[in-house]
């Protein structure tokens, strides 16, 4: 008897475990930043700057190249799907983002691709790089660059920097 209990435990143990839920990701939790300790509006301004040669590229993995594009801009929630509404935004133009809806939702990055490139690789936005933007100035420009290391491949794809924050990718770690 005691084998068959041990085999029984062991079984009810295995059910328990996949039945027990899977720790998620957390959710982006921006309420530490200036923004959200000053009572203040927590956004971040997108820049399209994919119709410029430079300025942009700053300390990145890419040197900007001119491609005119419409990106979009989206908050993704851990699970994948969009927290609230996409952002689409024409070369040379600019929008803003709520970021406190965003995070009402329990968003946890932000995504940034071309909306009519599909090859062209887009970035995403981590939540500690969010919350270093709100804690800067809260503007962000999105431009199109080529790795500066001329022995990778030559892929194009999307880059942002942001003025305040020492904020930028692809390359920060």
């Amino acid at each position: 008897m005691t084998q068959r209990n041990a085999l029984v435990a062991l079984a009810m143990a295995t059910g328990l475990a996949y039945s027990s839920p899977i720790a998620e990701a957390e959710a982006c939790d921006i309420s530490q930043t200036k923004c959200a300790l000053n009572g203040g509006k927590c956004n971040i301004k997108f820049r399209n700057v994919t119709d410029k040669t430079e300025g942009s590229g700053g300390p990145t993995d890419l040197n900007q190249r001119s491609y005119a594009m419409t990106i979009k801009v989206k908050a993704l929630k851990e699970n994948g799907n969009t927290a609230g509404n996409v952002l689409e935004i024409l070369a040379g133009a600019s929008k803003t983002m709520n970021i406190e809806k965003k995070a009402n939702k329990n968003f946890e990055k932000i995504r940034i691709r071309s909306s009519s490139q599909r090859s062209e690789g887009g970035i995403t936005m981590k939540c500690e790089a969010v919350k270093a933007v709100l804690n800067g100035n809260g503007t962000c420009k999105i431009f199109h660059g080529a790795p500066k290391d001329v022995s990778e491949t030559l892929a194009y794809q999307l880059g942002y920097n942001c003025d305040a924050g020492n904020v930028y990718g692809p390359g920060q770690n």
